[in-house]
């Protein structure tokens, strides 16, 4: 896997909640891995006999994007806090 992949991925763990990486994270980051993924998925189809590498790869990558997506979605509280600045 690209270390870029890997770089977003760290990102979003080590995310700061700011309002502009959230965006940058739903309208970029994410689409782009889940595309990832979704290629890898399809490379692993066409191998016959399969290819468990391709496929962990998806897998590691369709997990970050559900925690990424789980990370970006705003909390009562946290709404409450960026409706407050």
């Amino acid at each position: 896997m690209p270390k870029y992949m890997l770089d977003y991925i760290r990102l979003c763990r080590e995310c700061s909640l700011d309002l502009r990486t959230i965006g940058n994270m739903l309208n970029i980051v994410i689409p782009g891995l889940q595309l990832e993924a979704r290629k890898l998925r399809a490379v692993a189809a066409m191998v016959p006999e399969g290819c468990p590498e391709l496929e962990q790869d998806a897998e590691f990558l369709e997990s970050a994007v559900r925690a990424g997506i789980q990370r970006c979605a705003p909390q009562p509280i946290q709404q409450d806090l960026f409706a407050a600045t």
